[in-house]
């Protein structure tokens, strides 16, 4: 059964676009003009000319916050659970052991008691290569870049101010639908 690594944040949930929010509205807020710097990076701390003290501050005010009010993307529900049918899936992310205990308690039908979690995980790359596995599913530019690079297809579930990657390892996808149907077409009805 061939293995599939799925991110949490910007694929399962929005919180990246909660982030994005939170973010416009706090830098107004907070510094009474707009600091935008390059609104296609994926990451606050990318976006913004703030100093390493302001992100944090950012960070610490509303990273819970966007936690607790993150749903769940559209089309997660229904294509998450046909897929581990046929794949194996293991869930990566940089987020820590606390706050993937608050999503296990959210969101029982992900089965993350059931499956491999691997969290605080800042270089993904690493741990994919360990797990063998054969897809990626990543909203983070550079991480898709480094999963092609080393000859993982890759599903770069893009944001829509992100610029479109051209790779034959790496798969642009808006939604979980065109996820869907490119494995089935290229993997499952196989």
């Amino acid at each position: 059964m061939k293995k599939i690594a799925v991110d949490l944040d910007g694929v399962i949930f929005d919180s990246e676009t909660l982030y994005r929010v939170y973010s416009e509205m706090f830098d107004v807020e907070q510094f009474g003009k707009d600091n935008l710097v390059n609104n296609s990076k994926r990451k606050f701390q990318d976006r913004y000319n703030w100093s390493q003290e302001e992100s944090i501050n950012f960070y610490k005010k509303y990273s819970k916050k966007i936690l607790k009010n993150a749903k769940l993307m559209e089309g997660v529900r229904i294509v998450l659970p046909k897929l581990m049918k046929y794949f194996q899936i293991v869930y990566i992310t940089s987020r820590t052991k606390e706050e993937v205990g608050y999503i296990k308690k959210q969101y029982k039908f992900l089965k993350l008691n059931e499956i491999k979690i691997f969290e605080n995980e800042n270089n993904k790359i690493d741990r994919y290569i360990k797990e063998k596995v054969d897809y990626v599913i990543d909203d983070d530019e550079e991480i898709c870049k480094l999963s092609a690079r080393n000859n993982i297809q890759t599903f770069y579930f893009k944001n829509n101010a992100a610029n479109v990657i051209h790779n034959q390892y790496i798969v642009n996808i808006n939604n979980w639908g065109e996820l869907y149907k490119y494995l089935y077409i290229n993997d499952i009805k196989k």
